[in-house]
């Protein structure tokens, strides 16, 4: 039995959705909030509903009919130091009807955390599905990747399973972690694989077909490679210091804007990219400063850019300031002087840290947005460091009081690029500065934060096949590449049971109103509708 919500959504909802069951189980995940942090520099990992969420998925695939294990990647683990003690539960849901070949579907439960400054921007609450009179479900997950992967592929499922025959079986794998590198979900999964013999039916990975709900209403052959580093100071650092280390970060999108690929732009010329293919990208999505004691000069106390996600731009950077209060007085006006737009200075509202009264708390205003598409956010980071270095050159901040600083860059690598190729330059470009300018500077990639890209040839017949039933069910033709970076890239040099390489094709309900990791995210219930149609006819058709 499928279990009945706290409260019901408007039957408009269910009617666009076309199933009602589908609906309720989006409202009970988004609810349950499966958020992901990791937060390396702070050494904070934390995703306190994981096993919330995988229960909740192991009880609606068995009420549509559908078989279910939990493969936990702390539990399988060798050694689960390497999960910090953290459970990494993945659902690995079935219809087996015995045929020849399988479609592997691969999604994933875990969302990005809605940060302090973003909640009382929401216009409903972030972690319960809400209905709205533009006939879009907000909430965070609603369409990344609850609604897009989990709910879509849940019900084409159901619709399969009324079938006693298949000409493909299907397998789900609903992973965790995909957020943050898939650490313990599917790259968990995969090594899990490799420990198990060939050909061996335990393997969870075994398809001649990889389809991946986690996209853009389109079919997409290129999906970019991704690497978050972490940049930080071996000791305590003046502020003139922190701010030449981000310039030496920010000088990185130079470098990876000159990586261009042979996929065409799924945003050009309407959404503000800049060139009618994917180029890299390097993103400084984070800039803290902290630990900074007080004094009698006018100083900048703290500095936090607020976001809890290496791969969201945010909206603001909060600025503590402490000293005289005369000067306290006249320090806002004098720096929103030297501000350009659209960069706004305010009062600082929401913050995830605690500001204490008798400072100055102040807010750079850009606009947030996902990292991998930087074109379409106003990322307040760089003004923030050229507005504090012009307020030490003329000299209304002390900046000799040393303090903690810490930045992260969003790295994004064209699909065809190996990593290392990307990886190496960049990195070679900021220790080579630090060499010369900073030797306390410090800069690392985890490997649990990196991954390639993924490219497939449009001829493939898997393509092929998936860009008609897109553009039939979804309405979008042709072939294109995007810049978020999904799991696609994990599945690379897989095998199909014949010995091809596996095939991973991405696409979804992620359209240009979809929000995703932002304010106010949401999905058209249609476009899971019509996402579910698609896996169900892929699965059906030749």
């Amino acid at each position: 039995m499928v279990p009945e919500p706290s409260e019901r959504l408007p039957a408009d909802a269910a009617q666009l959705l076309g199933d009602d069951a589908a609906l309720r189980l989006l409202q009970e995940l988004v609810a349950i909030a499966p958020t992901n942090l990791e937060d390396v520099t702070l050494g904070r990992y934390e995703k306190p509903n994981y096993r919330r969420a995988a229960e909740a998925i192991v009880r609606w695939a068995r009420a549509f009919g559908l078989s279910t294990r939990v493969v936990d990647a702390l539990v399988e683990a060798k050694d689960p130091a390497e999960f910090r003690g953290v459970p990494r539960p993945n659902v690995v849901v079935d219809l087996d009807r015995g045929a020849k070949e399988t479609v592997l579907v691969l999604a994933h439960f875990d969302v990005v955390p809605v940060p302090e400054e973003q909640r009382a921007r929401w216009k409903s609450p972030p972690h319960s599905l809400t209905f709205r009179a533009d006939r879009r479900l907000y909430g965070r997950g609603s369409n990344d990747d609850l609604g897009s992967g989990i709910t879509s592929t849940l019900l084409a499922m159901r619709r399969l399973a009324e079938s006693d025959e298949l000409p493909r079986n299907v397998r789900l794998l609903a992973c965790c972690d995909e957020e943050t590198g898939g650490e313990g979900g599917i790259e968990a999964l995969r090594a899990l694989d490799a420990s198990l013999p060939p050909g061996d039916p335990r393997r969870l990975l075994n398809a001649e077909v990889a389809l991946i709900p986690d996209g853009s209403p389109h079919t997409t052959v290129g999906s970019s490679g991704v690497a978050f580093l972490e940049a930080s100071f071996a000791r305590k650092v003046t502020l003139p210091e922190a701010l030449d280390y981000g310039d030496a970060l920010l000088g990185l999108e130079a470098l990876a804007s000159s990586w261009r690929s042979v996929c065409t732009s799924e945003d050009w010329p309407d959404r503000g990219a800049p060139q009618p293919v994917l180029t890299g990208r390097a993103t400084v999505t984070r800039f803290d400063v902290d630990k900074v004691p007080a004094g009698p000069t006018l100083r900048l106390l703290l500095a936090h850019a607020e976001s809890t996600a290496g791969n969201q731009i945010p909206r603001a950077v909060t600025l503590l300031f402490g000293g005289p209060p005369e000067r306290l007085a006249l320090l806002a006006s004098e720096l929103r002087a030297l501000l350009p737009p659209p960069f706004e200075l305010v009062p600082a509202g929401a913050s995830s840290l605690a500001l204490p009264p008798g400072a100055l708390a102040l807010q750079v205003l850009g606009t947030a947005g996902h990292a991998g598409y930087p074109h379409r956010a106003k990322n307040p980071v760089p003004p923030t460091l050229r507005l504090l270095r012009e307020a030490i050159v003329r000299r209304w901040l002390d900046a000799t009081a040393p303090g903690a600083a810490w930045f992260t860059v969003d790295l994004r690598l064209p699909p065809e690029m190996e990593l290392e190729d990307g990886l190496r330059p960049a990195l070679a470009q900021v220790r080579a500065w630090a060499s010369d300018h900073a030797p306390a500077a410090q800069l690392v990639a985890p490997p649990s934060r990196c991954r390639p890209g993924y490219i497939l040839s449009p001829e493939h017949p898997a393509a092929r096949k998936l860009e008609r039933l897109v553009r039939e069910t979804l309405g979008h033709g042709g072939f294109l590449g995007e810049y978020g970076g999904t799991d696609a890239s994990s599945l690379r040099g897989l095998s199909t049971p014949a010995g091809d390489p596996l095939p991973a094709l991405v696409f979804g309900s992620m359209d240009s109103q979809a929000q995703i990791h932002d304010v106010d995210e949401s999905v058209d219930p249609r476009l899971l509708a019509g996402v579910a149609r698609t896996i169900e006819r892929f699965v059906r058709e030749p």
